[in-house]
Parts: C-alpha cells; structure tokens; sequence
C-alpha cells in the first residue's frame, strides 16, 4: 500500500509540472503585426534618400550608342563573360568603392565627388559629364552594399543584401523567415549608422503606426535585434526543471521497484 501512494505521488508531481509547462506556452498574440483599426487611412511615411559616404561601393554601368565606349567602360564591371549572376564577392571586387575624400575615379570622365549626394545626384552628374564624350549616354548607377543585419528571435540570423532601392523593416524580417515563437515584436531595436555616431530606437511591429515612422524603410548597414519575451528565459528554466523531475522519477521508481521486490 505506502508503494502504491509513492507511485500515485509522483505520477500526480509529473503530471502537474506538465500541465503547468504546457500552460506556458507563449501565445500567439506575440506573432500579430500591425494591429490597429483596418478602417483607418495611414499615412505612408515618405521614403528617404540614401545619403553616400566613404567605403560605399557603387556599380556604375554605361549605356551609349558607341558599343566599343560602353565596352571600354564597362570592362571594369564585368563578370567574366560568363552571363550568370555576379555575385557578392564580384560586385565587391569590380565596383567603384568611394575614398576617404569622398571621390570615384571613372574611366573618361575622372574622378567625381559622390559623398553627401544621392544615387540619382551621382547619376546626373556623371550624365552631364558624359556629354563631353559622347552623344545620347547614359548611366546607371546602384549601390553595391546595401546589407542588412537580423538578429535575435528570427527563424534565419544573418546578414542578407539588398538587391533593390528600398526595403522596409516587415520585408527584411521575411528576409530571416519571420519571427519565433518567442519574438518581443513590441520591442524591436534598430540600430543605424550615421555619419558622427550610430543611433538605437525601439520599434513596435505589433502597431500599424509603425508604417508611418522615418524608421519603416531602411538604410543599408541597419541592425535590427528582435528582443526575446520573459517566457523564453521561463521556457528554458522549465526545461531544465522537467529534467531534474524526470531523473528524480525515474530514482523514484527504480527504488519503489528495489524496495518491493526486497519485500
């Protein structure tokens, strides 16, 4: 009879540390972005201009009517001839990086002042420099290192790159395949670069306000840190503790078993 009650005793023990782990469980509430009133008109923040500055890598492609120009100046920028996609390495290796004064050095036209301008400024001014060489030239000008940082309670942490003129902070999280179970989406921090010091602020993705914030789109180099809820520490400090009852069950049993065949 006192065999059978230790058995009931520690059935009943793991049967409550179950329900209370089970009960924990982070809710899904967690994972819904921007609630609000889907009757409200929400203002779109207005999408900003990346500024250039030093260590900026531009790729800078001529289109002109004088194949044999467009060749020449293009040499510098091509893949290899071998027609597949160029990849980050290449890019790095073949783009114009922008010195500590702020130039590039291209071919024809010389150097030309890039830091403090935006990629449609740099275009203009490269266009207009053109003019003196050729006739109905054109060039295209993209930033090589838009890179953008996840970190944190995503699914995939890493660094991903930009292959596009704008991205905004939902696109970059679907970038890492969303958010965990255990995502504070109410306090994302993102962390920018400036031209003197770096700037950190929190976001709420879980508020559709969030589309009208000067933060929504970002810049390259962002850093974005997904902060973890309280019940991911619980979640982790209930495992180790289902652990140790599982091992004390288990002594348990083997001692009721000992001590039964003992009598």
């Amino acid at each position: 009879m006192r065999i059978e009650k230790k058995h009931k005793s520690t059935l009943l023990l793991f049967t409550l540390f179950a329900s209370f782990y089970l009960n924990s469980c982070v809710s899904n509430e967690s994972l819904i972005y921007l609630k609000g009133n889907t009757n409200d008109k929400i203002d779109k923040y207005e999408e900003p201009s990346y500024i250039l500055r030093p260590k900026d890598i531009l790729s800078i492609r001529l289109n002109s009517l004088e194949s044999n120009t467009a060749t020449y100046f293009n040499e510098e920028q091509t893949n290899g001839g071998g027609g597949g996609l160029v990849n980050n390495t290449m890019l790095y290796l073949s783009g114009y990086i922008v010195d500590k004064k702020g130039n590039i050095k291209l071919p024809l036209v010389g150097e030309v002042a890039v830091a403090g301008k935006t990629l449609d400024d740099v275009k203009e001014d490269i266009d207009t420099k053109l003019e003196d060489y050729l006739k109905f030239a054109s060039v295209s000008v993209k930033l090589v290192n838009f890179r953008v940082t996840l970190l944190g309670e995503v699914k995939m942490p890493g660094q991903y790159y930009v292959y596009e003129e704008k991205v905004t902070l939902l696109q970059a999280v679907s970038l890492a395949g969303g958010l965990t179970q255990f995502a504070n989406n109410k306090k994302v921090k993102l962390i920018r670069e400036g031209f003197n010091e770096n700037e950190a602020v929190y976001l709420d993705l879980s508020n559709d306000s969030i589309i009208q914030s000067d933060k929504f789109f970002l810049m390259p180099n962002d850093i974005i840190y997904i902060e973890p809820t309280k019940a991911k520490a619980l979640s982790i400090n209930l495992g180790t503790a289902g652990l140790l009852v599982s091992v004390v069950s288990v002594v348990a049993l083997i001692t009721n078993v000992i001590l039964s065949n003992s009598n």
